[in-house]
């Protein structure tokens, strides 16, 4: 399974974007390891590794964005009115914001962050 492109091109990195996306599909498809798949289509790990990483940037550029609704344990939820400033805001390392208009309790908090999968 070796890359059909010329080396001179994989060396100065002129493999295509179709090319390049057709070798991370046949990684992802394969039971190999990166070196082990490296070893057999004649590519640097290192160029697999950075077009994985370019593949899954790709791939969350076109996740939509959703969102859910999350019911807070009553005693965290008192009624206030609509204001333009939040007491807190958490960005997650998944990407999820949560803007609270209140401080919540750490325990009420904990259980938001939980539910929400942070």
């Amino acid at each position: 399974m070796l890359i059909t492109d010329p080396p001179s091109q994989l060396a100065r990195g002129r493999i295509s974007d179709d090319t390049r996306r057709q070798i991370v599909t046949r990684f992802e498809r394969s039971d190999l390891t990166q070196r082990a798949f490296c070893e057999q289509a004649g590519l640097p790990v290192s160029t697999l590794q950075w077009w994985l990483t370019k593949a899954r940037r790709e791939a969350a550029g076109r996740t939509p964005v959703t969102f859910a609704e999350v019911t807070l344990p009553e005693v965290a939820r008192p009624d206030r009115g609509v204001g333009p400033a939040w007491a807190v805001e958490v960005i997650t390392r998944t990407g999820v914001t949560l803007r609270l208009r209140d401080p919540l309790p750490p325990a009420a908090l904990r259980v938001l962050l939980r539910d929400v999968r942070c």
